[in-house]
């Protein structure tokens, strides 16, 4: 079962994803991420503005990860499956 704190995490985690990509399209974009000045490092900022959103996504994603959220219900189902099989074998 999955406790509340983890549902919240999930639910951020999506909000999270969705103004990601949100960030790398109409409207976001242009408003924020599309000029080339201030260079940073040599490279345009539009660049860096799409390599700052890949590299915060893997960033939560490698978090997500950690902390097992997403295969925490598959885990709980597996086993709630394999009891109903089990008692389905012994009757």
């Amino acid at each position: 079962m999955t406790t509340s704190r983890s549902k919240w995490a999930l639910r951020l985690s999506v909000l999270y994803f969705a103004l990601s990509a949100a960030a790398l399209v109409w409207p976001i974009y242009p408003c924020l991420g599309n000029r080339i000045e201030p260079r940073v490092f040599g490279l345009p900022f539009s660049l860096i503005w799409v390599l700052g959103v890949i590299l915060s996504n893997f960033g939560v994603l490698a978090l997500l990860y950690g902390l097992r959220l997403i295969d925490a219900d598959e885990a709980d189902q597996a086993v709630e499956l394999e009891q109903v099989d089990q008692e389905g074998v012994a009757s």
